[in-house]
């Protein structure tokens, strides 16, 4: 562990560090709504790697993959890391769509009330203010648990200073700014995680500690417990995440839908190895005796319990700067993400500009409070993060099949989610993560059973919906150039000048 002063003194230079960038470009750039919502079709291939990557990853990518390592072993790492390429893979078929029927748009919510209508608009709204607002309190939780196991400093300290500084530059400066650091923390993070990789590779590899990962059963590839969890984590990432504004926003930023899929393309060849490689330090840490399975708390920080026993003090500092820039790369882009999409929202009813701004800033203030409490308890951040992934597995399907099928009206949208979101929650398991372990029958709240009746039940209803109306030939079709004609500029944007 490093010293407390160390750690704190370091967490401060990193948070002054880019508080300091983020004002100073804030300074240098003139912004109108549309820059500071989407900054439209300016980003080339490189900034929108990056940016997708900040979006995407986050500090829980040293606990979530490590944590569901050494529970469930390797192929449930392997899930969750397939599922982290899903996103990217998502997006490579609803983001050239939605450029294409909705041009001038700028977040999912306006796609949602443009063709669905004012109720399933508001009611998808509530549940992405939700699932943002989990996704913050799991990044804030990941961040406070990982700088108190290095450094022992109290969590509500690390959540107030990572939040300030986050809500500082990111409410002043929206999406160009969020951009704009995304770019630097992803050409020092990159590097330094991959060191981190490299190096425990080498540190553990001499230790016996896989021989003794594969006693314990976490090398094995015929547990049925580890592939139902793993087909759990692929469904609920890539759901979950078709809520998530910043990746909406990004499929507007990049300067075309040419760059848009090779900036996901190189997004997804980052993301497995990252994901499944840190992810096997959980697996490590139980072979090495630092953790036990669903031994709560240890492990839901299995990797920093390895590092602990087996890492050198310069990597801990480092996996301390890596932790912070990871934090922050995702808040800001969950902050901005979720303000801007209701500046957008606002706008299409009058509002100005002047109040468009302040409200986008006050929303990105406001949001990070309960984060900031909630995450000052230490949870599971796995855990967390499943609250999310359920209702994204209960709503994503009826949600974009209304890009593909003008047949779907906002009723079916709503009977299909709410019908999959209560039948999911029926089998919903307890915080401790052990009930998904029984996964032989619809009993228990077993968590295979809570996301696939979510995503099967909203599904069958709406495919039902889509082709009874198909064979009865009903004439109230949506007309997608509505989508076209109805969306516009908020106002002029300013030229990139980055």
């Amino acid at each position: 562990m490093l010293d407390t002063g160390v750690g704190i003194a370091t967490m401060v230079l990193v948070c002054a560090g880019f508080l300091y960038l983020g004002l100073s470009y804030v300074g240098r750039t003139r912004q109108s709504v549309e820059d500071y919502t989407v900054s439209r079709n300016h980003a080339p291939v490189n900034v929108g790697i990056a940016t997708l990557i900040a979006s995407m990853f986050g500090t829980w990518v040293l606990l979530s993959p490590g944590e569901t390592g050494a529970n469930f072993g390797i192929i449930s790492l392997a899930g969750y890391a397939i599922g982290m390429a899903g996103i990217a893979v998502l997006f490579m078929f609803v983001g050239p769509r939605i450029r294409e029927l909705m041009p001038n748009g700028h977040s999912v919510t306006e796609y949602v009330k443009h063709r669905f209508g004012t109720i399933p608009f508001a009611a998808i709204s509530l549940v992405i203010i939700f699932i943002i607002g989990i996704f913050i309190t799991a990044e804030m939780t990941a961040i406070t648990t990982a700088v108190h196991i290095l450094t022992g400093s109290p969590r509500w300290a690390t959540a107030i200073a990572v939040g300030i500084v986050v809500v500082a530059y990111t409410a002043y400066g929206g999406l160009r700014v969020s951009i704009y650091t995304d770019r630097i923390q992803f050409w020092v993070l990159i590097p330094a995680m991959l060191l981190l990789v490299i190096v425990a590779a080498v540190l553990v590899g001499g230790t016996g500690v896989w021989k003794s990962a594969n006693e314990a059963g976490l090398l094995s590839v015929s547990s049925s417990g580890s592939y139902f969890f793993g087909i759990v984590l692929i469904i609920g990432i890539v759901a979950s995440n078709s809520f998530h504004p910043g990746m909406w926003q990004r499929v507007y930023t990049v300067e075309s839908q040419k760059s848009l899929n090779r900036s996901l393309w190189g997004a997804t060849a980052l993301a497995i190895p990252l994901t499944f490689l840190l992810g096997l330090a959980g697996i490590a840490a139980v072979g090495n005796g630092s953790v036990a399975p669903f031994a709560y708390p240890e492990v839901s920080a299995a990797l920093f319990a390895l590092a602990s026993d087996l890492f050198p003090l310069w990597m801990h500092f480092l996996m301390l700067v890596c932790a912070l820039m990871l934090a922050m790369s995702t808040l800001d882009t969950l902050m901005n993400g979720l303000a801007s999409g209701l500046a957008a929202d606002m706008a299409a009813i009058g509002v100005s500009r002047n109040a468009l701004m302040l409200l986008a800033r006050t929303v990105t203030a406001v949001v990070v409070i309960p984060a900031i409490i909630v995450a000052s308890q230490g949870f599971s951040v796995l855990y967390v993060f499943l609250v999310a992934d359920l209702l994204g597995a209960a709503i994503a399907v009826p949600m974009l099949t209304g890009l593909y099928s003008t047949r779907l009206p906002g009723w079916a949208v709503l009977l299909a989610s709410a019908a999959g979101v209560i039948i999911g929650a029926l089998f919903y398991p307890k915080s401790d993560l052990v009930s998904p372990m029984i996964l032989t029958a619809p009993a228990g709240g077993q968590m295979l059973w809570s996301f696939g009746t979510a995503l099967v039940v909203s599904s069958v209803i709406t495919a039902g919906v889509v082709l009874l109306r198909r064979i009865t030939d009903y004439g109230d079709e949506y007309d997608f150039v509505r989508l076209q004609s109805e969306v516009r500029l908020i106002d002029e944007p300013a030229a990139a000048d980055d």
